[in-house]
């Protein structure tokens, strides 16, 4: 593998070395990275003076900030601003493409409003050319400059991907919401999850809706429905994903994730 000493890769602050894809590019204003993770991985929390555009050509990943979870499935992205803490976790093996992108090209960007929030968002075909052509050494840095600059544009247009997870902030809470991700225990009693939570199921459904914005049922709901996407991604069958998800049927499931996602499982994978 490639190696480079990480005071010559832009954007990120932790001491370590990276393995990097030999048509890495390095400049002023962006640099772009391709690395291969094993599932299971774990990047762990850290933050970039750049921006950064999270792409999955294959896998699916989980990006984990203080506000929440963001799950990036295959062909989606996720724009990470910069300054922002985040922590990566590969749900399978992952095909990862990432572009840097400094806070001086995001200036001159008037279009990109939402530069400044973490969110999904739909990978369009011109977004994949871009980011793939930011990798092709045959074009000249002048003009790859000048696609990372389009590509910003081309993301104040993308349609958002709603695969946010919020997650609250109050420790007991935010401890036994992931050990029930961690179990994948759906069907587990809202009064059992507040007794891990050393509450009662009334404070417990209080403070839930006061800092996550969802009921318990609401957020369980999206979760699971996010927590299926490595499943899809697997190529796992309709009927197996739902077993697994614990839904009481297939038709279930299709039913909810089209009410999350706003698409069939089928249509999304």
């Amino acid at each position: 593998m490639w190696e480079i000493e990480l005071r010559y890769y832009v954007g990120m602050t932790n001491p370590e070395r990276q393995e990097i894809s030999p048509t890495r590019q390095n400049g002023d204003l962006w640099s772009a990275l391709a690395k291969r993770h094993p599932q299971g991985a774990l990047l762990p929390p850290h933050q970039h003076r750049a921006g950064q555009l999270i792409f999955a050509t294959s896998g699916v990943m989980q990006v984990k900030t203080g506000q929440g979870h963001w799950t990036v499935p295959p062909q989606r992205a996720l724009w990470v601003p910069p300054q922002h803490p985040h922590a990566i976790q590969m749900f399978s093996d992952t095909e990862m493409r990432t572009v840097y992108v400094q806070p001086a090209l995001i200036g001159q960007c008037t279009g990109f409003a939402r530069h400044r929030q973490v969110h999904a968002l739909v990978a369009s075909p011109l977004i994949k050319e871009l980011v793939f052509g930011l990798f092709d050494t045959r074009r000249s840095h002048d003009m790859r400059e000048l696609m990372a600059g389009l590509l910003l544009h081309a993301l104040g247009e993308a349609a958002t991907l709603p695969t946010y997870l919020p997650m609250p902030s109050e420790a007991r809470l935010r401890t036994a919401l992931t050990e029930l991700m961690a179990s994948n225990n759906w069907l587990l009693p809202m009064d059992e999850v507040a007794s891990r939570a050393a509450m009662s199921g009334r404070t417990f459904t209080r403070r839930f809706s006061a800092e996550v914005g969802l009921s318990f049922r609401q957020w369980r709901q999206r979760a699971r429905i996010v927590a299926s996407l490595d499943l899809l991604a697997a190529h796992r069958a309709t009927k197996f994903v739902a077993h697994a998800m614990g839904f009481a049927s297939s038709a279930a499931y299709v039913a909810a994730f089209r009410e999350v996602l706003g698409a069939t499982p089928g249509t999304f994978r």
